[in-house]
């Protein structure tokens, strides 16, 4: 460490997130993502037979936290 400041290297962050891989980063299951009322569903695009997701975990995960937390669905209650 040098003039006080800490260097941490940064990975770009992928382009999209496979269900799975998503649900993982921001600690919910991938049941629980299917729970998920539409207006609280990450961004996703669908390719193929694929959706895959293009909302960061972080910006989704702010975003809830701006909308007061995330809903599940009452169909699958």
């Amino acid at each position: 460490m040098t003039g006080g400041t800490l260097s941490t290297p940064t990975e770009p962050l992928p382009a999209c997130w496979r269900i799975p891989e998503w649900s993982r980063a921001v600690s919910i299951s991938r049941a629980a993502f299917y729970t998920l009322v539409a207006e609280h569903r990450p961004r996703s695009v669908k390719i193929g037979k694929r959706h895959v997701i293009i909302e960061a975990p972080a910006a989704w995960l702010e975003r809830m936290a701006k909308a007061g937390g995330a809903l599940i669905s009452r169909k699958a209650l």
